[in-house]
């Protein structure tokens, strides 16, 4: 059937009427294996806290799964959409975001953990949607630019701009681990969209150097790595979570002790359903779970970098990769932090830790990546799209 477009604006249609079926089907496969993955942990780690604290064993898994069907409702939404219809929200949404993290810092209450990084009781992390917000609004920053990126006026100095206030107002919160995560993603961006060397090599220097200036002035920053240098030392000084962790992992062998037979998750390891989930995986489901749900993720990830190559233009191509490399980013911090390989931070597995934002967010991301596969007829066609440094204004 041919297109319907109701809505033209500078060429774009915002309605997309054909080939609404025509997406990647093997990214959407995996996407929902790590969905019923998730589920299945989520319940596993939350039970005996629902049964303790809410008298209800299913209350905390009620939540996610309200978040989940949200998320699905909002892909099927955004299906129907033309994915450039993005371009004419980034800058209000990445606004507004920045007024969200600026008013909580603000008047915001702080949490147990002496942070400001939640609203409406815990119900909400604004950082979630900031994660997908600069993904969104760099992306079409990006995409506009073409040659001129590699000009200072043009390229380094409006994106470390950029990257600087996003960066600044999450740190304050503190939440040093997803204002470095947003900041890799961007660059990472930066670099696939043509930045000159030098220029990378400026903003890399920088954006280390603003890292280890936080890690030095946070208390609890500083902390975790010099927690993380004892362990190297001597893995029997490691900090309470790490050796926690650990001993999930090493309990849990090559096969499992069993789904939902997991011991740490009933109060020695902290978190267990949250930044902890993927050593109660390990736990439960042994080395050949946790292996499988490793390469599962990167199965993924190929699939969401195989959407990027088909992208029909700059900002598909780019606004695809961010979402992948999020997504890839932060399964990998999680894994290295529970594994002892990096300093131990706060940072949620994608798809399997309990949290509603985090959820929500990464179904948004998960849709706007098949969004942007069925433009591309799911992967079929050859990439005909001209690289970002030469686009045409």
């Amino acid at each position: 059937m041919a297109a319907i477009n109701v809505v033209r604006k500078r060429g774009v249609s915002i309605w997309a009427g054909h080939n609404k079926l025509a997406f990647d089907y093997w990214f959407l496969l995996a996407a929902a294996a790590l969905l019923v993955i998730g589920f299945l942990m989520v319940y596993s780690t939350t039970f005996d806290l629902g049964d303790r604290f809410k008298d209800n064993p299913v209350y905390y898994v009620t939540r996610q799964m309200t978040a989940m069907a949200l998320g699905i409702g909002v892909i099927v939404v955004i299906m129907q959409f033309d994915y450039h219809a993005l371009t004419y929200i980034s800058v209000p949404l990445i606004a507004f975001t920045c007024i969200v993290l600026f008013l909580m810092n603000l008047f915001g209450q702080m949490d147990a953990y002496g942070a400001v990084r939640t609203l409406s009781d815990g119900s909400y992390q604004p950082s979630e949607l900031a994660k997908l917000a600069s993904i969104i609004y760099v992306s079409h920053w990006l995409s506009s630019k073409g040659d001129r990126i590699r000009e200072m006026k043009f390229g380094l100095i409006p994106f470390g701009i950029i990257c600087g206030v996003i960066f600044g107002l999450i740190v304050a919160q503190p939440a040093l681990s997803a204002a470095s995560l947003i900041l890799i993603i961007n660059f990472t961006l930066f670099f696939v969209a043509g930045a000159d060397l030098k220029q990378l090599l400026v903003a890399g220097a920088f954006a280390a150097a603003g890292v280890v200036i936080m890690m030095l002035v946070l208390p609890h920053a500083s902390q975790r790595v010099d927690d993380y240098l004892i362990a190297v030392r001597d893995p029997l000084q490691a900090g309470y979570q790490v050796r926690q962790t650990l001993a999930a992992l090493a309990n849990g062998g090559f096969w499992g002790v069993g789904l939902g037979q997991g011991n740490q998750k009933f109060g020695p390891l902290p978190l267990a359903h949250t930044d902890g989930v993927f050593a109660i995986l390990g736990e439960e489901t042994g080395l050949v779970g946790s292996v499988g749900v490793i390469l599962l993720f990167g199965f993924l990830i190929w699939r969401g970098f195989r959407v990027a190559n088909h992208a029909r233009d700059p900002f598909g191509f780019l606004l695809a990769v961010g979402i992948t490399a999020w997504i890839g980013y932060q399964a990998l911090i999680n894994i290295a932090v529970i594994t002892a390989i990096i300093p131990f931070t706060g940072m949620p597995m994608p798809f399997l830790s309990y949290g509603g934002s985090s959820m929500l967010m990464t179904l948004v991301g998960i849709g706007i990546l098949l969004n942007i596969s069925r433009d591309g007829v799911g992967g079929r066609q050859p990439n005909r799209r001209q690289p970002v440094s030469n686009r045409q204004d």
